[in-house]
């Protein structure tokens, strides 16, 4: 098959949603498939709507000028293309239109004007034949969205676009090895992804607890310089200043490095579909504390790899944080499940397997 995967910017950006849009380009080009990645320019979502809207006419195409079989959409751009007229404009021609769904905008926390949102977002889901989910809720939101079953196939994230190749012997001796708790947070340093509330939260089990000590190494890029500045006066505020490490945007062997010493990975977002970033943390042995809105049930079980918490639950990640801290042989316990649940997981040319025969199924129909 010929097939298109249309995203908003570059397809080299290094978030979780561009890392698994890649490792499926990767996958689908090995099974034999032609892929064309296509890049819309970025856009305000009222910007982008008001493009759709007035998007003018389309030209008809005879049958046999639809360049792609399949049309794969990043789900993140449908307000560039929620309606027929303005799909046929900006994106490529295509017999098959495809939605790829990480998480629905219209069901994110804190959303303003949802009604609209719901309305515009449940429109473009009329206008393709199927959809592909990161997760069974992502799938569910999508039908509840739609108040009808909608094609869709779950194909969450691969494990192997990172090989950590840790042993149970430097995992167990990590979890053991005495001082601070080590935490790491990777994320973009922005509101939905919480840092504020893990830092108000290691404050928290400070105050609790007399024994607790921490380090903290916080990975990510700054996209809200307010945010960033309102972080560094918590920080400051809270007296961590000795204790928080903020790296700014990390690669490669630096960030390797960081996950190698780390001996766990906190992610109190306001929600996660898949998330990538604890995918790889229990690939390094590392057990994730992460937020129980989205479908990270699926990848962890509270309790065995990690804690699944309300983001807002402050005292609840500080007793966790605590725990983890002065108990290490429950560290070691989870550090060594942490690693059992990643070499199980599948790999991206198992996603790539069910992804191709999914589109099949779909353009055979």
């Amino acid at each position: 098959m010929r097939i298109a995967l249309v995203i908003y910017g570059r397809p080299d950006q290094i978030s979780g949603g561009f890392i698994y849009d890649r490792a499926l380009v990767a996958g689908l080009a090995a099974r034999g498939h032609q892929i064309d990645v296509i890049s819309l320019p970025w856009r305000r979502y009222g910007r982008a709507l008001a493009s759709s809207v007035i998007c003018g006419p389309g030209r008809a195409r005879p049958e046999d000028a639809l360049a792609y079989d399949v049309v794969i959409e990043d789900e993140l751009i449908h307000p560039s293309v929620f309606t027929a007229r303005a799909a046929s404009r900006l994106g490529p021609p295509g017999r098959l239109r495809v939605a790829l769904v990480h998480n629905l905008r219209s069901d994110q926390p804190d959303q303003r004007l949802r009604a609209i949102k719901i309305r515009v977002e449940r429109r473009y889901f009329d206008g393709v034949a199927g959809a592909i989910a990161v997760c069974t809720r992502t799938r569910d939101d999508v039908t509840a969205l739609l108040g009808r079953p909608l094609p869709c196939l779950v194909a969450r994230p691969g494990r192997d676009h990172v090989a950590p190749k840790v042993a149970d012997t430097d995992a167990a001796a990590r979890a053991l090895d005495p001082g601070p708790l080590r935490v790491l947070h990777v994320a973009a340093v922005q509101p939905h992804k919480g840092l504020d509330r893990l830092l108000a939260a290691l404050a928290r089990a400070r105050s609790l607890s007399p024994a607790f000590d921490f380090t903290l190494d916080v990975v990510g890029a700054d996209a809200t310089g307010s945010y960033e500045r309102r972080i560094r006066r918590q920080i400051a505020g809270l007296d961590l200043l000795a204790r928080v490490h903020c790296h700014g945007l990390l690669r490669g062997a630096p960030l390797q490095a960081l996950f190698l010493r780390s001996q766990i990975f906190a992610l109190p977002s306001d929600r996660e579909a898949y998330s990538l970033a604890c995918l790889e943390a229990l690939g390094y042995g590392l057990p994730v504390l992460a937020t129980c809105h989205g479908g990270l049930d699926e990848m962890i079980t509270d309790g065995v790899e990690g804690f699944l918490i309300a983001p807002a639950d402050t005292d609840t990640w500080a007793s966790c944080l605590i725990e983890l801290a002065t108990n290490r042989a429950q560290l070691h316990e989870m550090s060594l499940a942490a690693l059992a649940r990643y070499r199980a997981h599948h790999s991206w040319a198992q996603v790539a397997a069910s992804v191709d025969s999914f589109l099949s199924k779909l353009r055979d129909r």
